[in-house]
C-alpha cells in the first residue's frame, strides 16, 4: 500500500512536469512570433522612408541627364526614415551625402543607402 501512494504521486509529479513544460514551450513560441512580427514592422517602415531631391553627385552615372517628357531632370532619391545601423531618425536637414546613392548617418556615421526614384 506504500508503494501505490508513492507511485501515484510520481506520476502525478510527472504529468504535471510534461504540462508545466508544454506550456513553456507555447510561451516561447508566441514570443517568438511576436517579436518576428514586430521585426518585419520596423524593417517596412525603414523601407518606406522619404524622398527628396538630390546633388547631382549622388544620381548614378546612367541616370545624369536623363529628362521626362516635361524637360524636367529625375532627380528624386528615396532614403529611409530611420538609419538601418543604429536606427537613429534621418530627416532632410541632416543628410550627408559620402556617394552615389550613398548618405552617412549622423548619429552613428553608418552608410544609408538611398533608392533613385523615376518621378
Amino acid at each position: 500500500m506504500q508503494f501505490d501512494f508513492f507511485d501515484s504521486f510520481f506520476s502525478l509529479f510527472q504529468s504535471m512536469f510534461v504540462i508545466i513544460f508544454v506550456f513553456v514551450i507555447v510561451v516561447v513560441i508566441i514570443v517568438g512570433v511576436t517579436i518576428c512580427r514586430a521585426g518585419s514592422t520596423i524593417s517596412r517602415e525603414i523601407s518606406r522612408g522619404f524622398t527628396m531631391e538630390a546633388p547631382s553627385f549622388v544620381i548614378p552615372d546612367r541616370y545624369r541627364g536623363q529628362t521626362r517628357s516635361d524637360g524636367s531632370q529625375m532627380s528624386t532619391v528615396r532614403l529611409p526614415d530611420r538609419c538601418p545601423s543604429c536606427g537613429a531618425a534621418l530627416s532632410h536637414e541632416g543628410i550627408d551625402w559620402v556617394g552615389p546613392l550613398e548618405a552617412k548617418c549622423g548619429y552613428c556615421g553608418g552608410t544609408v543607402k538611398a533608392k533613385f526614384e523615376r518621378i
